[in-house]
Formats: C-alpha cells, structure tokens, sequence
C-alpha cells in the first residue's frame, strides 16, 4: 500500500533524468540536497516539534494549514535556499536544475508527513496526494523558468503572463483545496474528478513553452 507513496517522486525524477541532456551529476547533486534537508527537517520535526493539528469543521481554515505547513513554506525557504546556494549561476540555469531538489525534498517529506497521520492512511493520502504534488513541483520548475527570468517574461504578451502567473496559482493552491475538502468528507468521486482536473491543468501548462 505504501509503495506507491515512496516510489513515486523517485520515479517522476527518474523519468525526468532520462530526458534532460548532460549535466547529471549537477541534478544528482540536487536531488540528494532535497534529500537531505527534508531528513533534517523531519527529524526536527518529529523531535522538537511533532505535527499535531485538529481538523475544524472550516473548509478555509483546513486549507490554509495545509497550504501553509506542505506547500508555502516549504516551497518558499527550498527556493530561496537554493537560488542564494548556487547564487554563481545565472538565474537562468540554477532554474533549468531546481526541480531534483523539490523532488528529493518531497521523497522524503511527504512520506514522512503521511505516515504520521492517524493508522489506516486513506488512500487519497497514499495515490492522490502523492500524485498532486508531484505535478504540483513538475509545473512549479517548468513555470518558473518562464516567470522569474526576465529575458524570457518580456516576451510573453500581457494575457500569456496572466496565463502562465494564473497557472502558477492554480497549480499551488489546488493540492491544498483538494485535501481541505477531503478532510471534511468529500466523497471519493470527487476527489477523482478533481484529481482529473488538476493533471489535465498541469499538463496543459507544462506543456506550453515560451515562444
């Protein structure tokens, strides 16, 4: 039951590997970072300060916390970490390398974070939320390679800025809703719509390349 939870993102970075050219040990190196910094995290975390949240009857409250604890936070210090790390390169290159650190972090982290919750885990927990996140830090890396370099953003018209800005978004906060709403007993036939929606979205943004 948990295999697919743990072999997931090693998987997605394999796949990913295979279709990058050169550079492998620079996104090896990455990745074991991510691997890293989400064991000392998790070992904090379980030592100093365990999870403990009790789910309130609040579609919005459920949201924020996971948002803020699994995917704003995380995202924005691995981010700022790793830009400021490799600070040499050009902004252009250390993004083309950024997405094996989100994908060693979250090996480690969202497994960890998953089994930490009460036994049985639910199986949105151990194929949905796994899958949303791996096409969540897919979209982010792809993205951001198009939004933070400027050179690349000055030749997006106005309304593929917003597009692209808006998937952004989309593809950030929608992990976050999905669970919120499961969190207050959302039937499993709506969690499978919503996970349709979300791979069909992400896979439209990933695709679109800047011209």
């Amino acid at each position: 039951m948990h295999l697919f939870l743990l072999l997931l993102f090693p998987l997605t970075l394999a796949i990913w590997l295979r279709k990058q050219e050169g550079s492998l040990p620079a996104h090896l190196f990455n990745a074991f970072l991510g691997i890293f910094l989400a064991a000392v995290f998790c070992a904090y975390k379980y030592f100093f300060s365990p999870f403990y949240f009790i789910t309130p009857d609040s579609f919005w409250r459920n949201l924020l916390h996971v948002f803020a604890e699994q995917i704003f936070l995380p995202l924005a210090v691995l981010t700022a970490a790793f830009l400021f790390v490799f600070k040499k390169d050009k902004l252009s290159d250390r993004l083309e390398k950024i997405f094996p650190f989100y994908a060693g972090f979250y090996a480690v982290y969202l497994p960890f974070r998953v089994m930490n919750e009460a036994l049985p885990h639910a199986a949105f927990s151990l194929f949905a939320k796994p899958i949303m996140y791996a096409l969540m830090i897919l979209t982010l890396s792809e993205l951001q390679k198009i939004l933070f370099v400027p050179a690349k953003r000055a030749l997006l018209s106005a309304w593929e800025a917003a597009a692209r800005w808006s998937s952004l978004v989309v593809a950030l906060i929608m992990p976050a809703a999905v669970e919120a709403l499961w969190l207050l007993g959302m039937r499993p036939f709506l969690t499978i719509l919503f996970l349709l929606l979300y791979s069909a979205s992400s896979a439209l943004a990933f695709f679109r390349k800047t011209r």
